[in-house]
């Protein structure tokens, strides 16, 4: 986790990262959060962009005494408050090695609706941020030529 967290502190590299871990490398191409009973929709290029410049990139630290492991996870953090974790996960000796990535959606939140402006209502449950007003919704201008 040592050297995962060194690597992801390259800016491009943590780009990367969160290109293909949370949108498969362009495949995907909204985030979309439900917080406080309303949907907030991003777009991936403004996600990725927001969180590879403000994420400071730790590993974790805990009390060995407790019988802690340090240096178990890779952090994300902005604002001194965590909103991602990376860790390696073997549930069981039938079960293959996992790697997980947990986010947490006050600090998320923070970041992105103090980032990433031009906010636009969809409708009255549906926020849409960003680059996404470019693109979202235009689905349901038909295409008679298709």
């Amino acid at each position: 986790m040592r050297e995962i967290k060194d690597r992801l502190q390259r800016k491009a590299l943590l780009r990367a990262f969160l290109a293909k871990s949370m949108f498969n490398g362009g495949e995907v191409d909204y985030l979309t959060a439900f917080y406080q009973n309303k949907f907030y929709v991003f777009h991936n290029s403004d996600v990725i962009k927001v969180m590879g410049e403000y994420f400071d990139v730790e590993n974790s630290k805990t009390n060995e005494k407790k019988g802690g492991i340090p240096e178990q996870k890779v952090i994300f953090r902005y604002n001194e408050k965590t909103v991602g974790e990376l860790e390696m996960r073997n549930d069981s000796p039938t079960h293959y090695q996992e790697v997980r990535f947990n986010m947490n959606i006050e600090p998320f939140m923070q970041l992105v609706l103090s980032k990433i402006p031009d906010k636009k209502e969809y409708n009255k449950d549906v926020y849409v941020y960003g680059f996404a007003n470019k693109k979202f919704g235009r689905w349901k201008q038909s295409n008679n030529n298709i």
